[in-house]
C-alpha cells in the first residue's frame, strides 16, 4: 500500500514537471518570433503558406506582401503597447473597444485579400486551418476555465 502511494505520488511531480517544460518550451517559441524582423517573419509565413497550399510564385509574392504589412502592424502595435505599459498607462474602455474594431476589421481584410489571392481549393484549406488555429487557442482556455472552477 505505501509503495502504490508512493509510486502515484512519483509519478504525479514527474507529470508536473514535464508540463512545466512545455510552458517554457512555447514561451521561448514565442520569445524568439518576436526577435525576426517583419521581413522574416513575413518569409516564414510564407514559406509555411507555400508548403501547405502549394502557391505558385505569383501567389507566394502577393501572401508575401500581405504578411509583411502584416508583420509591421504587429511589430508597431507591440511596441506601442511596450511603451504605454512602461509609462503605467492602461488603455481606457474606449480605446480597447477601438483596437477590438480595428483587429476585426483587420481579419475580415485578411480574410477578402486571401480569398482573392488563392485558388477556391486553396482557401478552403486556409480557412481550415485558420479555424483549427482558434478552435485549439480557445479550447486550450476553455478547459483551463473549468479546471480552475473544479478548484476553486
Amino acid at each position: 500500500m505505501i509503495l502504490a502511494l508512493a509510486f502515484i505520488s512519483l509519478n504525479a511531480i514527474a507529470q508536473e514537471k514535464r508540463g512545466d517544460n512545455k510552458k517554457q518550451d512555447r514561451k521561448e517559441m514565442r520569445m524568439q518570433g518576436s526577435d525576426f524582423t517583419p521581413e522574416q517573419q513575413a518569409t516564414l509565413q510564407t514559406k509555411k503558406m507555400t508548403l501547405s497550399l502549394d502557391l505558385s510564385q505569383s501567389q507566394q509574392k502577393e501572401v508575401y506582401t500581405l504578411n509583411l504589412t502584416q508583420a509591421q502592424e504587429r511589430k508597431a502595435n507591440r511596441e506601442a503597447f511596450k511603451k504605454a505599459k512602461k509609462a503605467g498607462q492602461k488603455p481606457t474602455s474606449q480605446e480597447r473597444y477601438d483596437n477590438m474594431v480595428a483587429r476585426l476589421d483587420n481579419q475580415i481584410y485578411i480574410k477578402t485579400k486571401m480569398k482573392s489571392i488563392l485558388k477556391s481549393e486553396q482557401y478552403t484549406i486556409w480557412e481550415e486551418s485558420m479555424a483549427n488555429r482558434s478552435k485549439g487557442r480557445k479550447g486550450k482556455k476553455g478547459e483551463n476555465r473549468s479546471d480552475n472552477e473544479r478548484r476553486g
